[in-house]
This record gives structure tokens, sequence and C-alpha cells, in this order.
């Protein structure tokens, strides 16, 4: 033994397994102590340890039992279920978390930091541009001509409304489009307004009015005084027009992006877009369509009194100059025309075996091409083209179609028709007043075809071939934009996206035009008159009378009684013309007042009064103020013309 050593340490072994012991025993009593308190709850009922493995296996033997294929449904046990907690839980579901039905409208950031404004967004209101109404020309211009026989054959619609023959009168009512107000209405905005409304993004109309339709409507004055209903004027035949091809499309189900591709495609070819703007008529004989872009000048007199003829002479000189004027500004707009399309062209510059076209015009060389494709349709003034055809400027003097050099070759002899009038006509004024050959009738160099995305505005027309002579009219009319809400829905909000549904967008519509008669077949003037100097005591009247007939103005003059009818047929220049109208003479009366002016002798100046054979009007005229009479002025230079011509 080692007597140095601590007790604690010589036994310090025993001591820790003692205590083990000790625990284990501790331990060993809770656990056989304590199992008297364990329960398990299965179905409402508390189990003990040993009675818990029993009551599984039970539970699953059951449970296998329902789920055999000879099991047989416990209806009853499933309709007592309760239910009612499942409702709640719908509710629950379905229930609003937020106190607002959807998400603000908020502009993405970092988009609309990247993006050009032009791009547009479907978080702001657009401004919805109101167009407005076009200046319509108080006069509507009335021609009478014969229509060159072979248009017929290329639009063969014309036979059944034309005449035999060719003679047809028609009306053009003229209008004038404030295009720099069209663009201003484009990009208007209103930033003041609730809410704000922002521009409509350029690219949206490619920064340009899109003219698709000028639409004329027209009325009727009847008899009893009043105007009958709106009729819209059908663009003629073969013309170059648009209007039937939208409502196509929109019957085709067709009018979409890809359709206003076609329309941008066409239209921004300047000359297809004033093909529809400004139709040119057919080929006829005499080419005596004027716009009227001149007024007539006045011809001072210094005061001194003027007699009737000197009136009259005045009167045509004035006409003379107006229609120079006329025609050099319309040659200088179709020469324009002939630059952009390539040139002028002649039947006798094609080589030969090449068909028409393909000859050297000048301003062939270079310029934009625009061979585009599109629905067929008619050229006045080639044969075939028309919108969507490939009228336009050509890259080389032999580029282009056969139906474009129809055209060119077309134009062209309009415009050598055109400078060969304007050459007569200047002769006619050297005639009539030697001191006005220094007239300027050179062509405007600087003249071209317009550009609607610039110009600030353009008259616009169109030719109604539906009139009856002697009937009376009055014309309005508004324009058909391309509108730039159309296929942008998606970018638009929800109270907006109507707006994109229709292709067109109408200005307002114009005020009606001053009411024009289109003359009768036969005109008559008085130029002379006697109180009672015929045979039978009753005055007589010299009557001058015009009628255009097979390609010219005819003119005859007749001694008519009171009682006898105005007119009769006639035999000029080897033709047979019936000169038959529908009024006869009631009466000569002396006007001393009338008498004591300037003019006629006295004894020629007589008040005639005239009356429509079924007596619904009455005329009065008198021969001094019926020689100055303008419409005589014009008929007179059209005759000269007539036999220049022939």
């Amino acid at each position: 033994m080692n007597k140095g050593m601590p007790f604690w340490e010589q036994h310090l072994e025993k001591m820790v397994l003692g205590l083990s012991a000790v625990v284990l025993l501790a331990v060993f009593a809770m656990m056989v102590l304590g199992t008297a308190d364990i329960t398990a709850e299965i179905d409402g009922r508390a189990y003990g340890p040993a009675e818990v493995d029993a009551v599984m296996v039970e539970k699953a033997q059951e449970l296998g039992r329902r789920l055999s294929p000879e099991a047989t449904a416990d209806v009853e046990a499933l309709e007592s279920i309760d239910a009612s907690a499942g409702d709640g839980f719908r509710d629950r579901m379905v229930a609003k978390v937020s106190p607002s039905s959807g998400l603000p409208r908020i502009a993405p950031a970092l988009a609309a930091s990247l993006l050009p404004e032009e791009v547009g967004s479907v978080d702001v209101w657009y401004q919805e541009p109101a167009i407005g109404a076009p200046r319509i020309r108080p006069s509507v211009v009335q021609t009478i001509d014969t229509i060159d026989p072979a248009e017929f054959d290329r639009v063969p619609d014309l036979s059944s409304m034309v005449a035999t023959g060719g003679d047809v009168v028609w009306t053009t009512p003229v209008a004038t489009l404030d295009l720099d107000g069209v663009r201003r209405a484009l990009r208007a905005e209103s930033r003041g307004a609730t809410p704000p409304r922002n521009a409509i993004p350029s690219n949206w109309y490619n920064d340009r009015p899109y003219v698709l339709d000028v639409v004329f409507e027209r009325q009727t004055l009847g008899i009893d005084g009043a105007w009958g209903d709106t009729e819209t004027v059908s663009p003629p035949p073969g013309m170059p027009e648009l209007r039937s091809r939208i409502e196509q499309a929109e019957a085709d189900d067709s009018l979409n992006a890809s359709f206003k591709e076609f329309v941008w495609l066409n239209l921004d070819d300047r000359v297809q877009q004033l093909e529809l703007l400004q139709p040119e008529f057919y080929a006829t004989l005499n080419d005596r369509l004027s716009i009227g872009e001149a007024d007539a000048e006045v011809i001072e007199s210094g005061g001194a009194p003027v007699d009737a003829a000197e009136a009259a002479r005045q009167q045509q000189e004035s006409e003379l100059r107006r229609r120079i004027k006329d025609r050099v500004a319309s040659a200088s707009r179709l020469e324009a025309t002939l630059d952009e399309l390539g040139g002028p062209l002649r039947e006798e510059d094609e080589p030969s075996g090449a068909g028409p076209g393909g000859g050297a015009g000048r301003g062939g060389a270079g310029g934009r091409g625009s061979n585009r494709g599109g629905p067929p349709g008619g050229d006045p003034n080639g044969g075939g083209a028309g919108f969507g055809s490939g009228a336009g400027r050509k890259t080389g003097a032999s580029g282009g179609s056969a139906s474009d050099k129809r055209r060119r070759i077309g134009l062209t002899l309009k415009l050598d028709r055109m400078k060969a009038e304007i050459k007569r006509l200047q002769e006619q004024l050297s005639e009539l007043n030697p001191d006005a050959g220094s007239m300027d009738v050179q062509l405007d160099p600087g003249a071209a075809v317009p550009d609607l995305a610039v110009a600030d505005e353009l008259l616009v027309w169109t030719h109604d071939l539906d009139v009856e002579q002697g009937a009376t009219y009055r014309y309005r009319c508004r324009v058909e934009l391309f509108n730039p809400f159309f296929a942008r829905g998606r970018q638009l909000l929800p109270e907006q996206q109507p707006l994109a549904e229709s292709f067109g967008l109408s200005s307002a519509m114009s005020e009606w035009s001053a009411p024009i008669s289109i003359n009768p077949p036969v005109e008559f003037f008085v130029v002379k008159a006697r109180d009672g100097a015929g045979s039978l005591g009753m005055g007589e009247a010299r009557i001058e009378l015009y009628r255009y007939f097979e390609g010219a103005l005819r003119t005859e003059q007749f001694t008519v009684q009171p009682g006898e009818r105005i007119g009769r047929a006639a035999t000029v220049d080897g033709t047979t013309v019936d000169f038959t109208t529908d009024w006869y003479l009631v009466d000569v009366v002396s006007d001393p007042a009338a008498a004591e002016g300037p003019g006629l002798d006295r004894e020629e100046n007589a008040t005639i009064i005239c009356r429509r054979i079924d007596g619904r009007e009455l005329r009065i005229r008198v021969p001094s103020a019926q020689q100055a009479d303008p419409r005589r002025a014009g008929l007179r230079i059209d005759v000269a013309s007539s036999a220049d011509q022939g």
C-alpha cells in the first residue's frame, strides 16, 4: 500500500462505476413505472401501448377491404361529411388581395429611355386629328368636247355614258386642299387636356399626308326650286382611283397592314398620288378642258364710253388672255409630270419592232425607279396603267412597261396639242390687239410635280360625266386621308382602340359651290333687234346660235319674228347642223333708255322677250349686253379655234 496516495485517488474507478449503475437503475425505473400513463388517441378513443398495434392492424385491414374491387361505396357516410369549410376556402381563393382591380399604368423606365418618341406607347392618350374642309371653288368648270375614238376601245364602259360620235358635256368641280393645315392637324398635341394628349408618332403616317380619295357630292335643282337628294359623284370609268380597291379589300377581309404598305408604296410616288387628286381627262379631239387657274383680266376703258362692238372686243381679249395663262400653267404642269415619268415620248421615237414605248425621252436617264405592283387599273392617257401600275419616274429612257410608255406617248401628244393651242390663242390675240403680241407664253421651267409632304396647298378635282344639258347642279367635297391609327390597336389605350378600325380619315365637308346650269345643246344670243321693222310690223331679231357638233363648234345667224321658233337646221361648212332650240320669240319692244346709251344704232338695240316652249321660263334680252356677254366671247374663240384646226 502506498501510504502517500489520497484515498479518493485510490478508489476513483470504483466510485465512477457505482455512480453509473445508480443512473442506469433510475432510468430503468422511470421507463417501467411511467408506461402506465402513455396512451394514443384513435377515432376519439385512447389506447395504451399494448393496444395500439392491434388497433392499427385492424384499421389497415378495413382500408384494404374498402379499396378492393368487391367493396361497396358507403354513400351515406360520404353525404354526411360536413363540407362547409370548403366554401370558405373557395371564397378566400377568389377574394381580392389588393384594393385596386388592376396595376397602375406606368411606362417602362428603361424602354422609355432607349426607344425614340415616335415608336409610341400604350400608356398615353393621342390627339385625334381634326382635318379641316377643302375650300370649294364657287365656279364649276363646264366643258364640251369629243372623246378620241381610241378611248372607247381602251375603256369599253365609256360607250354607255357617251353618245354615239363621242361628243360629251361634263363638269369639273374644283377645290383647294390646305396641305399645310392637314400636316399641322396630324402633328397636333394637347398637353393641357385631361388627360394630356400626345402627338401621333410620325412614323405611323410616314410623316406625310396620304390622300386616298377626294369625294365629291352633288345636288340637282328641281323644277320646284328645291335641291334634291345628295349624290356621290363616281370616278369616271378607266381613270385612276383607289376607292373601289379599299372597298374590295374590306369585303375580302384583307384590309390590313400589308394593304397599308401597298398603298404607302404607291402613294409615295408623287405622280401616282397626283393622278388620284388631279385626274387627267380622256384624250379628246380638241383638248378644250380648262381648269381655269387664271382669272380673266379686267381691261380698263379709261372712263370713256364703250359701244357694244368695242365691249365685245375687250371681253374677247380678256378671255383670250385668261385662256393663254391657263393653258401655259396646265402645259407646265403636264411637262413636269412627263419629266417625272422619264420625259416626252412619241410614236416615231420608238425603235422598229419595239412596240409601244421604249424610245429615248428627255429626262429619261437617272431618277428613282417605281415599277410597283398592284391591282390593275385604267390610265386616261396611256391605257391600262392606273393606280399601282408602275407609273412614276423611270431608271432609264427605255425602262417601264408597255402601259407606262403608252401613258407617256398619250401625255406627250396632249402636251403637243396644248402648245399648238397656246400658239393659236396667241395669234388670235395678236389679230384682235396687235399690241398684245408681247405677252409672255413661255412654260414655267421650274414647274414640278407637287410633293404633299412639303406643298402648302393643292388643287383637287374630279370629272362628272353624268350630267344632263339644261339641268342645274351644285357640288361640295371632302378628302379621305390614310388613318394613322389604322392597325395600331395594340399600341392604344382601350378607350382609343376603336380609332384603329377605319382605314381612312375623313376631313370636314366643304361648303356648296355656286349653282351651275349645264349649257343646252344650242346656245343663242341676240345681236340685233328692231321694233316694228318686220314685214308684218311686229319687229324682228337677229339671233346668233352656237352648237357643238361632230368635234367642232358651229355657228349660224337667223332672223326671227315674234311667234317664230328660234333656230332651225342649216348647213355649215358642208355639214348639216340642227340649231333648233326650245325657245320662241314673244315680242320686240323699243327701250328708249337702252337706245340712248352707247352701242348699236337706236333702231338695232330693242329689247326682246322670248319664252321656253313649255312655258316654264321667260327671258328678256338686250342686244348691246348680249354682244359683250363673256360666254359669247368664249364661244367665238372656240369657233375660231375649230376653224384653225379644220
